[in-house]
C-alpha cells in the first residue's frame, strides 16, 4: 500500500502570494494598524518610537523589514520572535476574513515558505547550498497552526 500524497504549497507566489508577510493586508498589532504583517513584525522588534514611526511612514513592506533589521532589538527578542510572529500572522488573518477564507481553503496542505534567499529559519531555501538541508520553516508551521485554529 502506497503513501497518500500530501499537497504541498512551497512558494508564496501566484495564488498563494497572500501568505507572504510582504502581502498588503492591514494588520492590527499592539493597538496599531500596519499596512502589512511585515510592517507589524518589524515594528515589534523595537520600542523606539522613531523606528516605529519610520516603519509606519513607508508603504513598502521590504523597506519596513529593512528598518526593523537595523533597529535596536527589544530585550529578549530572540526568545520571543516566534511568539510575536505567530501573534502578527494570526492578526493578519483575523482582520482580513477574505484571506482567512483562502488560507482555510488550503485544507491539509503542507505549507512551506520556500525561498532562494537563504532563509532557513522562517522558510526552507532551495539554493544549491541548502537544497539538501531542510529549513526550519517556522512561517509555514505558523500558517498551518493559524489555519488549524480557524477551523475549530
Amino acid at each position: 500500500m502506497g503513501a497518500l500524497p500530501i499537497p504541498i504549497i512551497n512558494a508564496f507566489v501566484g495564488e498563494h502570494e497572500y501568505m507572504s508577510n510582504l502581502y498588503p493586508a492591514p494588520t492590527l498589532h499592539r493597538g496599531q494598524l500596519f499596512p502589512s504583517s511585515e510592517h507589524a513584525y518589524a515594528a515589534a522588534k523595537s520600542s523606539d518610537p522613531t523606528v516605529i514611526r519610520a516603519i509606519l511612514a513607508t508603504d513598502d513592506p521590504a523597506e519596513a523589514k529593512k528598518i526593523g533589521r537595523s533597529a535596536t532589538l527589544v530585550e529578549g527578542w530572540e526568545a520571543s520572535k516566534f511568539r510575536v510572529m505567530e501573534s502578527v500572522v494570526t492578526s493578519k488573518f483575523v482582520h482580513n476574513p477574505d484571506l482567512a477564507d483562502r488560507l482555510r481553503s488550503t485544507g491539509g496542505s503542507l505549507i512551506v515558505e520556500g525561498n532562494v534567499w537563504h532563509d532557513q529559519i522562517w522558510g526552507s531555501c532551495s539554493c544549491s547550498r541548502h537544497r539538501d538541508v531542510p529549513g526550519g520553516n517556522a512561517l509555514g508551521v505558523i500558517l498551518m497552526a493559524v489555519r488549524m485554529r480557524m477551523v475549530e
